[in-house]
């Protein structure tokens, strides 16, 4: 039998005032935005107590927030790159699922939150 091993590491509700929006007055004043992150991490080599064997979270936050910290048009371009920054920067994840939710949509008559989950599944190494 063939056993893997995986950390899920999740940061849930973070949140961001960021200048996103496809409308200029959007990029001009701002829109709150919450950021769900999970990232599978590959823990055969995890050694205990021993924090250069894992991922700290500390650490995706700070690449979530570099992200954030930009003026974008799309959510779209957002969640993708938050992916591929956390997904390139550690050999050892597996996959990186981001979803950022924007809090008050400039949509006629919406009362609820838009947004949008990318995900990135890294291909297995033979370990």
């Amino acid at each position: 039998m063939n056993e893997t091993e995986e950390f899920r590491i999740t940061l849930s509700g973070l949140r961001f005032y960021s200048n996103i929006g496809v409308m200029e007055q959007e990029r001009l004043i701002g829109n709150e935005f919450i950021v769900d992150v999970e990232v599978d991490n590959d823990a055969s080599h995890f050694e205990d107590e021993n924090l250069d064997t894992t991922i700290s979270y500390a650490d995706i936050y700070e690449e979530i927030k570099a992200v954030m910290g930009e003026e974008w048009l799309l959510l779209e371009t957002v969640v993708r790159t938050i992916s591929a920054r956390i997904a390139s920067r550690w050999d050892s994840v597996i996959r990186v699922q981001t979803t950022v939710t924007k809090l008050a949509a400039p949509i006629a008559g919406i009362s609820g939150e838009c947004g949008l989950t990318y995900q990135i599944k890294k291909s297995r190494k033979n370990s």
